[in-house]
């Protein structure tokens, strides 16, 4: 049975941030319309301040679903919820804010980077974590510097977003890049060191050579096998063949991690 725009609204406001609640979201973000839009923009002008980040996380991803388009779904009204987005920076509410921000990720609008890269320093970790996410989505030097900043941030999960930004999102390359990655090799959480191994990789710098063969084995995470498949190096074919030898078994081959192996293998074959 498919569910009003209406009950999708109540069960998302019924228990804020549940399963069920985000669920609900993820359902209204699908049913692009003339009607969900008008839903959304009087949903963002409520009083409430659950309602308006309601709205802001519909305009987030407003999508219809279309035929004969890439996973059978197309953005829909960019414009007017981009428009409603920007708005959305500056409500007092932090579910709001968290709303727009995330949604300027989605729907990036160069209006949106001053105001990104300020929250960037602001006192709640959350507002730092959606920002860190949707810097990803601006290649500006601004937005370079702000994820660099937001790399060596104070919560785990801050720096593992920007590091992966900074790492695997934006192609930029320097040595202040490089040294930030290289540095973050040595974090204390395991996701920001596999970022920013997968990061200098990605701008084939050779110095992950030697850490790659410290730590590819059959224990190892699908990072390393990343990192090994963007350098690229005949050096590792040797040790990536040897841990397909001793994981090949039928559980393995149908996982993400063995196609990763096969992957890493593959290219680092090539030279």
């Amino acid at each position: 049975m498919t569910l009003s725009l209406k009950s999708l609204v109540g069960m998302a406001l019924q228990d804020w941030g549940s399963d069920e609640s985000w669920q609900a979201i993820s359902e209204l973000q699908m049913r692009g319309s003339p009607e969900a839009l008008a839903l959304a923009r009087r949903l963002a002008n409520s009083r409430n301040c659950r309602k308006r980040a309601l709205g802001l996380y519909m305009a987030s991803q407003l999508y219809r679903r279309q035929k004969g388009v890439p996973f059978g779904i197309a953005k829909y009204a960019v414009e007017d919820t981009q428009e409603m987005l920007l708005a959305g920076l500056h409500d007092i509410s932090l579910d709001a804010l968290f709303a727009a921000i995330s949604g300027l990720g989605h729907r990036p609008h160069p209006l949106a980077l001053p105001e990104l890269v300020k929250f960037a320093s602001h006192p709640n970790q959350r507002v730092r974590f959606e920002v860190a996410v949707a810097l990803g989505g601006y290649p500006e030097p601004d937005a370079v510097d702000a994820l660099l900043r937001l790399a060596k941030d104070d919560s785990d999960a801050v720096r593992d977003w920007a590091t992966f930004g900074i790492g695997s999102m934006h192609e930029v390359d320097s040595q202040r890049i490089r040294d930030l990655l290289w540095d973050n090799l040595q974090d204390t959480d395991e996701d920001v060191r596999g970022e920013a191994l997968v990061g200098l990789a990605i701008r084939k710098d050779e110095r992950v050579i030697p850490v790659l063969l410290k730590q590819l084995d059959t224990n190892c995470r699908a990072y390393e096998l990343s990192a090994s498949e963007a350098i690229g190096s005949p050096h590792l074919l040797e040790r990536l063949n040897a841990i397909r030898d001793s994981v090949a078994n039928e559980n393995n081959i149908r996982s993400h991690w063995y196609g990763c192996l096969l992957d890493a293998i593959d290219a680092c074959g090539r030279k």
